[in-house]
């Protein structure tokens, strides 16, 4: 028996080691497992955690300062901020918040080395013992996340960058250092970052004269600032600051007494709100600023300005694009860290202003919306670089914040002629004195009645025949007159605007008065056009460089011939045609076009000498027939606006420079093009110009090719095995298409994970394209959001309407059921009343009056009864 036992214990000790081995085989393999399938990103994420860390610097840490915009002088003209922080050194904290921070926090931060090995134990062990959330990251842990990834995801990767970075950090900073970052950069609920504007803002004091009640409020905040909001919910706030005080008093930072005395003080709240005044809607110079800002930061992240459309479809989907971006941009520049310097000079913005002002007095109507009528939009160019000088949305800011020069897009008329029918004839070869022939063609009528039949450009284009601008147009072949303005970027440009009818104004959405001022600039520079801005440049004082500066870049649209020969044919609209109320009375050589529409609902007119530019719009809102006085505003304006600037800017009264190759005798023009000879400015401004632009472009490129060389001193391996990394990530982020929204989450991490791998790819080009396929795919990812949003938004109203329609059905159901009972009443009463006037009683009145009251209930029913005529026999 004993012997039978003995060998049954030794089977089991046999079977043992093979459990002990399986179970170690199993533990291998799912390591093995996990690392085949993770280890790839694990290693990724170690590795981006390093690369992040290499380059942090004690600036990094510094909260960003406001947006400041500078006029052309340096004068600070507005601050944009949507939040308040104040950098205090460590020497000068509150010894009691750094403490208390530590305590309540981070016990043992003065031991790790930016990972808690032991907290994260105790977090995993309170998760699964207990079912009670506890943090596992350090201070330092916390930096990271809020102030370097700025990335609140809970995913593994993102987590193992965060503790990298945080062991990196321990090693370049000391313990003070960190923990003054820490509490200058925390964020503290309501616009406020670090513990010392929440003194301000919470109690209007400084963090050196808080009590300790008030100390332990601040420190219960960073943990959850939204959920432990002290103006939100007091009464949370309340709890966590006396748990606060607790852990105070037993780590022996406040004695029994101040405990039992502070935690029952109320949370003694007195909100110094902190205003952040964003507005520049009442300063039209500033918003066009701040336009033109968010849209270069727009192009500096890799989005792509577009102004030709195939479709409507391509159009209103790039215009969605485009608006979601400036949204971003623009919330950017307000998070503050940019230096913006432009060329607004405001003596002269507010003596434009003051102008327009004046001509505009006497019109005191207002439309049904209660904005001033007629409306107007002005825009100054400076000719020679292609700056708006001075820039008018709308005749006030009080009570209407639309600037009208940059989102006004209305019908410009006869005004669009210059730069879509008659410059590109021009270069076609015709003449100013060419003969051409106003007729009947394709049902377009003049402003007047009848035809001249045969006329010269001059005299149609001073006379304003539309006739002759559709046929110029007409006979161009290569669609300059669409073209051209693409390449001038007026940014409203339909695939319907690709047709003759625009040379006579028949735009599908309009145009800006900036669009129309620098389309018609280019005439003065030889055809050479300078986009409209009121910038010089923008600095990201963060990462110290420049994001854009304005070089006044040229791009060639008409030539200089041409541009000539326009300018000098508007110089006769001016002396003998339509435009003769806008001649400038100091100066001889003015060169404009008018512009009205059908039943002149829109004024138009631009004009120009060789230093300036000035369109000028008027119209209503609601686009309404103006009158003849109204109409002729726009001249009035520009009239005004002219004779100041040529004071002000002090220009000489000279014409418009002729090019050697064209001869003038009186109206007549002539082109000399057989053995021209270039002058030094045509090799300059042609050959030379194009060499160098092709020489800088190589450079560029080449740079851009080499750059992870030069620069990083990276092998071509290196390089390319990073780039493989994140064409790997796009492709797998491609493989899973997302088709419901619970998927949306996973997909934001996905994206993100790419653009941490994107940070590691030093070679330019690459770079640029991957930010352009990441920016694609997370553009198609909020749509395909939008859309889960719609379609759901969609059932709720299906159901809605589906228990709307119930509901009525019921409601009138009850309805005819009403009528149907008083019917017999309105019968037995409709009897009495003809027995009460054949009898003549008393109470004939009286029974009549009763009829009426049933039929009225009836009708309130929705029956329908008929008026009742009593015919009242003569005999009686």
């Amino acid at each position: 028996m004993r012997e039978a036992k003995r060998n049954t214990v030794k089977r089991k000790h046999r079977k043992w080691p093979w459990i002990i081995l399986i179970l170690i085989i199993l533990i291998l393999s799912g390591i093995g497992t996990f690392w085949m399938k993770y280890g790839y990103d694990i290693k990724g994420a170690i590795a981006d955690g390093y690369s992040y860390s290499e380059g942090l610097t004690k600036s990094d840490f510094r909260p960003k300062n406001s947006t400041v915009i500078y006029d052309r002088n340096g004068k600070v003209l507005k601050k944009l901020s949507q939040s308040s922080s104040d950098y205090v050194p460590i020497n000068k904290i509150n010894p009691k918040i750094t403490k208390g921070l530590v305590k309540v926090e981070d016990q043992r931060f003065y031991i790790h080395h930016g990972v808690d090995v032991y907290a994260i134990i105790r977090s995993i062990g309170a998760r699964i013992l207990h079912r009670r959330i506890e943090g596992g990251s350090t201070l330092t842990q916390q930096l990271v996340k809020n102030v370097v990834l700025k990335d609140q995801s809970q995913t593994v990767d993102r987590k193992l960058k965060e503790m990298v970075i945080a062991q990196q950090l321990e090693k370049k900073f000391t313990k003070k250092q960190i923990l003054e970052f820490y509490i200058n950069d925390v964020y503290m609920g309501h616009g406020s970052y670090g513990f010392s504007s929440a003194a301000d803002y919470y109690f209007s004091k400084n963090q050196n004269e808080l009590s300790i009640d008030k100390l332990a409020m601040l420190v219960g905040i960073p943990n959850n600032p939204a959920y432990y909001d002290p103006v939100s919910y007091p009464q949370r706030s309340l709890k966590r600051r006396n748990m606060v005080l607790y852990i105070f008093y037993k780590n022996k930072l406040i004695s029994h007494n101040a405990y039992l005395n502070a935690r029952k003080r109320p949370l003694g709240l007195k909100i110094n709100e902190h205003k952040f005044d964003n507005d520049v809607s009442n300063n039209y110079a500033l918003s066009y600023a701040v336009n033109n800002a968010a849209e270069e930061l727009m192009k500096s992240s890799g989005f792509m300005m577009k102004y030709k459309f195939s479709s409507d479809k391509e159009m209103s989907q790039y215009y969605a694009k485009y608006q979601q971006e400036f949204e971003r941009a623009r919330g950017e520049l307000l998070e503050g860290g940019y230096s913006i310097h432009t060329t607004i000079d405001m003596d002269v913005q507010n003596k434009i202003e003051s102008i327009v002002s004046d001509t505009y007095k006497s019109y005191t109507g207002r439309d049904v919306h209660g904005k001033l009528a007629p409306q107007v939009s002005s825009t100054v160019v400076d000719n020679q670089t292609g700056d708006v000088l001075a820039i008018i949305g709308g005749r006030t800011t009080d009570g209407d914040q639309v600037n009208r020069a940059i989102t006004g897009y209305r019908q410009p008329g006869s005004a669009s002629k210059p730069i879509t029918a008659y410059a590109p004839a021009f270069e076609r070869g015709y003449l100013p004195q060419s003969t051409v022939i106003d007729s009947a063609i394709a049902g377009r009528k003049n402003w007047y009645s009848g035809y001249k039949g045969k006329t010269t450009v001059r005299d149609a284009l001073a006379n304003s025949i539309n006739t002759v601008a559709y046929k110029l147009a007409l006979e161009d072949n290569k669609h300059l007159y669409y073209n051209n303005l693409i390449k001038m970027d007026f940014a409203r440009l339909a695939p319907e605007d690709d047709n003759p009818i625009i040379a006579i104004g028949g735009f599908q959405n309009g145009v800006t008065t900036t669009e129309m001022a620098s389309a018609y600039s280019s005439f003065s520079r030889g055809g050479s056009f300078i986009a409209p801005s009121n910038l010089s440049s923008i600095y990201d004082n963060a990462n110290e460089r420049y994001i854009y500066q304005n070089t006044h870049p040229k791009k060639s649209i008409y030539t200089r011939d041409a541009s000539y020969m326009t300018l000098n044919t508007m110089q006769s609209v001016i002396s003998d045609g339509s435009g003769k109320n806008a001649k400038l009375d100091n100066y001889d050589f003015t060169a404009g076009k008018t512009g009205t529409t059908d039943d002149t609902k829109d004024s138009y007119f631009v004009g120009m000498t060789p230093r300036f530019t000035i369109a000028n719009w008027t119209g209503n809102d609601m686009p309404s027939t103006l009158t003849a006085a109204e109409e002729n505003l726009s001249m009035q304006a520009f009239k005004a606006e002219g004779e100041y600037l040529v004071d002000s800017l002090k220009e000489k009264n000279k014409d418009f420079k002729k090019p050697s190759t064209i001869t003038v005798n009186g109206d007549k023009l002539s082109v000399q093009t057989k053995n021209r000879k270039q002058s030094i400015q045509d090799i300059i401004d042609t050959d030379f110009s194009k060499y160098n632009t092709e020489q800088t472009n190589k450079n560029s490129e080449r740079l851009a090719n080499l750059d992870y060389r030069i620069i990083y001193h990276l092998t071509k391996k290196e390089e390319y095995s990073r780039e493989r990394k994140v064409e790997k990530a796009i492709e797998k982020y491609k493989e899973s298409p997302i088709i419901k929204q619970s998927q949306y989450n996973k997909k934001l991490d996905q994206l993100q994970k790419i653009r941490y791998l994107n940070a590691n790819v030093k070679r330019q080009n690459a770079k640029s394209d991957f930010n352009n396929q990441i920016l694609d795919l997370q553009k198609d990812l909020n749509m395909s959001q939008a859309m889960f949003q719609t379609s759901k938004d969609n059932k709720k109203i299906a159901k809605y309407n589906q228990e709307k329609e119930q509901i009525e059905s019921e409601r009138a159901s009850k309805r005819k059921a009403k009528v149907n009972d008083l019917m017999p009443q309105y019968n037995s009463q409709l009897q009495k009343v003809k027995d009460a006037y054949n009898n003549d009683d008393s109470d004939k009145e009286n029974q009549k009056q009763k009829l009426i009251d049933i039929m009225n209930e009836i009708r309130s029913y929705g029956g329908n009864v008929p008026d009742v005529k009593i015919n009242v026999n003569s005999s009686n």
